[in-house]
């Protein structure tokens, strides 16, 4: 008879598919991994792109100038409309953390997702709390450890990044995932002919709304038409996005 230690360590059906087949447990933890991963990609396939309001971005940047409401943000400058992205509490920790970073090796990189990768705002996510959407992303520092200055490393995890070394050529990786980032969406940045830095390789950005409730998928469709009525300039950095690991 299996014990009750080992027994809260694994789901119930885990349990009966083990004890009813014979299954090895690591054989189950597999089953019941691959059955979570399938759920995941049910639920993202509920997700519908919106096709008109793709857009490319082409730079990231803060405002050059403090935005009542939106504070602390950083924007994704695209070429139809920009997005200020703010932290899930709507406080200073992006910014914060690009003040310390060394941003020639700094990254965002877009969620795993269903399609090809590129970045999503969902409209209507569960614990989103911005009408017009929310976007989660990778933060991605990627140096050469021999280049790393002194206490670099433990500056990123103090704001809750993970490190490790030893990547192959030397390399010293950061990251931290973040999800439900609320977004505004604004028009185009005044300056977006004069940008100091642009990203190498403009990414696709898409919206989704959730498919199975038409209704309320138009509802907030429509509210997210709805954006700051006044573009202003940014200052950019010099930051890439990473689509692929070991690619910027």
């Amino acid at each position: 008879m299996m014990s009750k230690s080992v027994s809260k360590l694994f789901p119930k059906s885990c349990l009966a598919t083990v004890l009813g087949l014979g299954l090895g447990l690591s054989g189950c933890i597999a089953t019941e991994k691959l059955v979570d991963y399938q759920l995941m990609r049910q639920e993202d396939a509920k997700w519908v792109a919106d096709e008109q309001f793709t857009d490319i971005i082409i730079a990231v940047g803060k405002p050059a100038a403090p935005i009542q409401g939106v504070e602390h943000a950083i924007v994704f400058a695209g070429e139809k409309r920009s997005y200020l992205v703010q932290s899930i509490n709507r406080d200073s920790e992006f910014i914060d953390i690009l003040d310390q970073v060394d941003l020639a090796y700094f990254s965002f990189k877009p969620m795993a997702s269903i399609d090809t990768p590129h970045f999503n705002i969902r409209i209507g996510e569960k614990g989103c709390t911005s009408t017009q959407g929310c976007i989660a992303t990778t933060l991605w520092f990627e140096k050469p450890t021999h280049l790393l200055v002194a206490s670099e490393t433990a500056k990123l995890e103090g704001f809750d990044f993970t490190c490790n070394d030893g990547f192959a050529g030397g390399i010293t990786r950061c990251t931290k995932s973040l999800w439900r980032l609320p977004v505004t969406v604004a028009p185009a940045v005044k300056n977006i002919n004069t940008l100091s830095y642009r990203l190498h390789q403009p990414t696709t950005l898409n919206f989704y709304n959730y498919q199975p409730d038409k209704a309320l998928a138009e509802e907030k469709r429509l509210k997210a038409l709805m954006p700051l009525a006044k573009a202003f300039d940014i200052i950019t950095f010099p930051i890439q996005f990473i689509m692929v690991e070991g690619i910027k």
